[in-house]
């Protein structure tokens, strides 16, 4: 999510420095991996040792892939601030042998073998959005939201991971946690985008279309909760999405800051970690 903070930042002239341990700097992909993960093992309910080992593979695939992209995609290294390709290999390497003997530790050990189709789903979707880092369109619609979808793909380890299988209720938790990071993904692009459109006319037009698309959105959440495929607390922080994006887009013309955006995704995302999980878990 923070790519599109980086446009932003682009456009002030604002440079990027290197971080030490070359860990990924987009602070709202870490809510979007980690929350979808922790809700479907809190929906599951089942904590073993295998849980923790699964977190430990999501989290160092994630990270894995911030070093893995400065090295094929020469933009983001520039902008990243050219740090030195050796400890780029380095890291990326070291991340990645981490995530795979994990990988391979929860399928030898425990006998996963769920997680390899969604790895390599995961692994398709990481290089359709590299590919379009590469051309340039990193930060395109498109690519914001296979991205924030790809994340989301952590909601279903955590369910294989904790219960051994994957069930309609563990498919529902994921669906739930890609919709709502997604709607995220489009109301925080939106509201920057009509920010920079004061300089950039180009930009405008896309408030209606964030409206419009959580309006659907919690139509579509509702109706799952009417057709009781899921509890009806769980619609309460897509309702609140919905408001926000309402709100937001009659505020549009005033001036707000980033940081205020980004705690008020941090906000509502807890939100809705707490709503979905309580939701099922009380469910009778």
């Amino acid at each position: 999510m923070d790519k599109i903070v980086y446009q932003c930042r682009a456009s002030m002239n604002a440079p990027m420095s290197s971080d030490s341990w070359l860990l990924p700097r987009e602070h709202g992909a870490w809510g979007i991996v980690l929350i979808p993960y922790l809700t479907a093992v809190g929906v599951a309910a089942h904590w073993t040792p295998a849980v923790v080992i699964g977190l430990g593979a999501v989290l160092a695939a994630f990270i894995a892939r911030f070093p893995v992209e400065l090295i094929l995609n020469e933009g983001l290294y520039r902008r990243a601030g050219c740090p030195p390709r050796q400890r780029v290999k380095k890291f990326a390497g070291g991340y990645a042998t981490v995530a795979g003997v994990l990988g391979i530790g929860l399928i030898a050990i425990w006998k996963l073998y769920l997680l390899l189709p969604i790895g390599l789903l995961a692994l398709s979707v990481f290089g359709i959005h590299l590919w379009m880092g590469r051309r340039g369109e990193d930060r395109s619609w498109a690519a914001e939201l296979l991205g924030a979808a790809g994340l989301t793909l952590s909601g279903l380890v955590g369910w294989v991971v904790a219960t051994g299988s994957l069930t309609a209720t563990g498919a529902l938790v994921w669906l739930l946690n890609c919709l709502f990071f997604c709607a995220g993904v489009v109301y925080v692009k939106s509201r920057i985008r009509h920010r920079l459109a004061v300089h950039r006319p180009e930009l405008r037009g896309t408030t209606r279309w964030m409206v419009a698309g959580h309006v659907l959105m919690l139509v579509a959440v509702a109706a799952l909760s009417m057709a009781r495929w899921i509890p009806p607390l769980v619609v309460a922080p897509f309702a609140l999405a919905a408001a926000r994006a309402c709100w937001g887009a009659a505020r549009n013309n005033r001036p707000f800051a980033l940081r205020r955006l980004g705690w008020s995704e941090v906000a509502l995302s807890v939100c809705f970690a707490l709503f979905l999980t309580l939701g099922f878990r009380l469910a009778p």
